[in-house]
């Protein structure tokens, strides 16, 4: 049998980037060929498979540059694993080979904004359409293209021979546009035993929907002295006064951020699809305060501080600063739920019945 992953881009700089190297990287030893189809591959990421540049894939509109080179892998394979392609004409020929199992991460298949977020921050529970969307999309021609492409990404992952999300929030989510599907969560390896650890650490993309600057801010206004690493990168950097900048941190050493540090925070201005980074950090012992929206509410139930305004992340940054069997409670609790539920060999199984039948 032969199994082709295609996806926009190959990167270790973020949880869903790390997630479909680990099934590709897993792919490779279940006894069948595995081939990858990419728009872009960063120089970081090394596999055992062959890789295959095509230049449409990266394209999150319409395109067809390369699409020949594509459809020459299609017909080869028995299997295709389709992740966060946005180009709506690859995402329509990769469904039409009636051999597609499409992983949906993004909500740019079901809504032209911001995740599923109003500009007063409430979710967004009406179907995307010209009058509702007007809200977050003033322009009417520029919220007619958005539409339009949103439209044909849908309309082309209707065609999918099936759907795998990672939460339970998005299975609802495109249940609500006529889209069934299947959750299966990413694995995750839980670290050392939990320790106390120093520091308060926050990461991902430094952007506005990201709520960063509602995590910086909480941290200034809880007084306490762990300091706040930032590990990510993003326009909103340079605005973090105090907070100590790590950049994008390779695996091995967000890991060990992670399990050393007091605290991780989890703040949103959006409805985040799964949240695999705190996650992460739960299975390094590490407690999180996460202000609780779409799919972290998959892993928020042990381990966790529930915020649900800055002020609320601050008193509890204060809490555990000064509290660290607390601390240390949480950590173990959220270590213990990530083994019992996101353990490999399970959620393996689970992705290897979906993707190899």
């Amino acid at each position: 049998m032969m199994l082709l992953f295609v996806t926009d881009c190959l990167s270790r700089k973020s949880g869903a980037g790390n997630h479909l190297i680990d099934v590709i990287e897993a792919a490779c030893d279940w006894g069948v060929s595995v081939s990858v189809a990419t728009g872009r591959i960063d120089d970081t990421v090394q596999l055992q498979c062959p890789v295959h540049r095509v230049r449409a894939l990266a394209r999150p509109t319409p395109g067809t540059a390369q699409l020949a080179r594509l459809q020459a892998l299609l017909n080869t394979a028995d299997r295709v694993h389709v992740q966060n392609v946005m180009n709506p004409t690859a995402l329509q020929v990769l469904t039409d080979s009636g051999k597609s199992v499409v992983t949906v991460q993004d909500h740019r298949v079901f809504c032209p904004g911001i995740g599923r977020t109003l500009p007063n921050g409430l979710r967004c529970i009406q179907p995307m359409g010209p009058d509702v969307c007007a809200e977050c999309l003033p322009d009417a021609a520029y919220r007619q293209r958005v539409l339009d492409l949103t439209h044909q990404r849908l309309v082309a992952l209707r065609s999918a021979q099936s759907v795998i999300v990672l939460s339970n929030y998005m299975a609802a989510e495109l249940k609500d546009v006529g889209v069934e599907s299947q959750v299966i969560p990413p694995w995750i390896a839980p670290g050392s035993p939990a320790e106390v650890g120093t520091g308060v650490v926050v990461g991902g993309r430094l952007v506005f929907h990201k709520g960063i600057d509602l995590a910086w801010e909480a941290w200034r206004d809880s007084s306490t002295s762990q300091p706040l690493l930032v590990c990510g990168d993003g326009p909103l950097a340079s605005t973090l006064t105090g907070a100590s900048l790590q950049g994008w941190l390779r695996r091995e050493a967000l890991l060990k951020t992670l399990s050393g540090a007091r605290m991780v925070l989890f703040p949103h201005r959006w409805q985040e699809p799964f949240g695999i980074l705190g996650a992460e950090a739960l299975a390094q012992g590490t407690p999180v305060i996460v202000m609780p929206s779409g799919g972290t509410q998959d892993w928020s139930q042990e381990g966790c501080v529930l915020a649900h305004s800055a002020s609320e992340m601050s008193d509890a940054i204060a809490e555990l600063s000064t509290n660290p069997d607390r601390a240390l409670a949480l950590g173990q609790a959220g270590q213990a739920w990530v083994s019992r539920m996101l353990s490999r060999p399970k959620i393996e199984a689970m992705m290897r019945t979906a993707l190899l039948g």
